[in-house]
């Protein structure tokens, strides 16, 4: 006679009656692993399946990673807006397939007659509004696949440049040599890439660039000072307690208090009147439309959404009835 089955738990399935989690997490990721390795551990220690990152980093790439969790996912795009400040060392003298020091280098050029004014002055060409060519070896899709899966099978496809804003360069350190190292702080927007920013600085000065090293030390709210290690999120005897409310993401955005009759309403996804408007709205706010997030009577973030005079319709709920 066979062994009765049984019904193995899945770790990541709440109860049924559990409230989903909801926060943002500010984390460390360390050299050595993806973006999507991080996730996972973040997953298994928060007991949370829906877990989603605002930009990736490679894995050399170390620094400030934003974890948003459970319904909190729905601000990732509000995230991607904010600026990103990198620390970068930037090798003269060298390239590689890759862009950075995980693909094949080779020494192209010397860049022993380089001084640390001629490097800075040549920085300053990359700060603005900036043409870059998304590396083969990026999350970038062509055709329903990302570049660095189509670059593993040794495919290249032809990538047009998009559209990148730094807005701030400073060289922090230069050390010269025939291979010279710049080290960099470099304030920029979304979708900039610091690989390209090498190559494109190595090219400049016609001696070849290659990205060393690279830390991400803020995100738009997010400090690395203040970010939290895998290894305290693993260790921690209550991993959710490190979750940030959500409005941290979203400090700009004008706040709406709401009565507990509204607060409901909005919860179930319905537009209400409100009785009064945020304070410091400009005139322009009672006739155009507004994007606020919405507080109930306990404080809590409800929902994000349009306010159009005394009308607020929600786009994104971030707290429903028994969430």
């Amino acid at each position: 006679m066979s062994a009765p089955s049984r019904t193995v738990p899945n770790p990541l399935r709440r109860p049924a009656d559990g409230p989903q989690v909801t926060g943002v997490l500010n984390l460390a990721k360390p050299e050595g692993i993806t973006s999507f390795a991080a996730i996972r551990v973040a997953r298994e220690a928060l007991q949370e399946r829906h877990v989603g990152h605002a930009g990736t980093l490679d894995p050399a790439a170390s620094g400030v990673l934003p974890l948003c969790v459970g319904r909190a996912t729905r601000l990732v795009d509000h995230i991607l807006r904010q600026p990103k400040t990198y620390h970068a060392r930037l090798r003269l003298g060298q390239v590689s397939d890759t862009g950075d020091l995980e693909g094949e280098v080779r020494t192209v050029a010397s860049a022993a007659h380089l001084t640390e004014e001629e490097v800075a002055l040549a920085l300053t060409n990359f700060v603005g509004l900036v043409q870059q060519i998304p590396p083969m070896h990026s999350a970038v899709r062509h055709q329903g696949k990302h570049l660095y899966e189509l670059a593993r099978q040794g495919v290249t496809v032809e990538r047009k440049p998009r559209t990148a804003e730094i807005r701030s360069i400073h060289l922090s350190h230069f050390s010269p040599g025939e291979v010279a190292e710049a080290e960099v702080e470099v304030v920029c927007g979304k979708g900039t890439y610091l690989r390209v920013l090498a190559t494109d600085l190595g090219e400049r000065l016609q001696v070849g660039g290659v990205l060393a090293w690279l830390e991400r030390t803020e995100y738009g709210p997010f400090k690395l000072a203040d970010a939290v290690t895998l290894e305290q999120l693993t260790a921690a005897a209550d991993p959710r307690s490190m979750l940030l409310p959500p409005e941290v993401v979203i400090p700009d955005l004008p706040r709406l208090d709401l009565l507990a009759g509204s607060g409901l309403a909005v919860q179930r996804g319905q537009g209400v009147w409100v009785q009064r408007l945020p304070a410091g709205l400009p005139p322009e706010a009672r006739t155009e439309s507004l994007e606020v997030r919405a507080h109930g009577p306990d404080g809590r973030l409800l929902a994000v959404g349009d306010l159009t005079g005394m009308r607020f319709r929600p786009t994104k709920v971030l707290l429903p009835i028994g969430g």
